[in-house]
């Protein structure tokens, strides 16, 4: 694909405004085209895309770019892999994993800053006699550099203890390369995803960490190292043994907070937090 000039386009708005020319599309085709397949986008949008103004950031738009792509008939990221910076701008830094849990080691433990973490959400199962059964965490990262092929992810100790005794077990998009101890009980697993991501492109995760033995623990967080598009625990009880009390929590930006929560005759208790981060959120109980 080529402009007038005949040079082959680098950028956003010139692969767009060239694949336009190309199949004599206006804003307002592309604009009904896409609300009609789900995904509305303004033609002040469109229009701002075409100049280079400014480029797709929120969640939605970036939903609408393989659609974008598939209408103006070009190859599957065509469009995305020539977004600039945008991902950078929108999530921020990366926040140190051991300083989020208040216990910073002797050499900071901090993930890639070639991946954004878009979302996370912690599934934790407890049993009848109150032990964990699971806790499996699935996350969604876009990579922020052409030819990513992981991220690590980092599994804090018991609270109140350095004990760690979790085993990574990989579901789905992902194999797990190594496991190793870091420092003050944190634990470190290298994410290997099913291929090398082009830059914009996004995958999903997804591991199961157990422990051998019993395993009581009746409070669990989920950490946030960078801002995050959506973060959520979700805590699910045996119907046969629910706590007689929960609490959800928070912690960012140096505002720390908990409340009580019902299960109000269900069998589970969830916190979700949009647009949160870095920081943690969780969920206690009592039996």
């Amino acid at each position: 694909m080529a402009d007038r000039s005949g040079t082959a386009p680098t950028t956003f708005a010139e692969a767009l405004g060239a694949a336009m020319e190309r199949r004599g599309a206006t804003l307002t085709h592309l604009r009904d085209r896409l609300a009609a397949r789900g995904h509305p986008v303004s033609l002040t949008a469109l229009s701002y895309w075409r100049s280079g103004q400014r480029e797709p950031e929120r969640a939605a738009s970036l939903e609408a770019i393989p659609e974008l792509e598939a209408l103006l008939g070009l190859e599957d990221g065509a469009l995305s892999r020539r977004l600039s910076g945008r991902l950078r701008r929108r999530v921020g830094a990366v926040e140190p994993f051991d300083e989020l849990l208040g216990d910073p080691a002797v050499e900071s433990v901090i993930g890639e800053e070639d991946v954004c973490r878009v979302s996370s959400h912690l599934v934790v199962d407890v049993g009848a006699r109150g032990e964990i059964l699971r806790a499996r965490v699935r996350q969604v990262v876009v990579a922020d550099r052409e030819g990513v092929d992981g991220v690590t992810l980092f599994v804090g100790p018991d609270v109140g203890t350095q004990e760690n005794a979790v085993v990574m077990t990989a579901v789905a998009g992902c194999t797990i390369e190594e496991t190793y101890d870091v420092e003050n009980g944190i634990r470190g697993s290298r994410l290997v995803f099913e291929r090398p991501l082009a830059l914009g492109e996004s995958t999903v995760t997804e591991i199961e960490a157990t422990t051998d033995g019993l395993d009581l623990e009746t409070d669990y967080a989920l950490a946030a190292e960078q801002r995050l598009e959506e973060a959520l625990v979700w805590v699910r009880f045996h119907a046969d043994r629910t706590p007689s009390r929960c609490w959800v929590y928070f912690s960012e930006g140096g505002l720390s907070h908990s409340w009580p929560v019902e299960l109000a005759g269900g069998t589970s208790v969830h916190y979700r937090q949009t647009a949160f981060g870095p920081g943690y959120l969780g969920v206690r109980w009592e039996w």
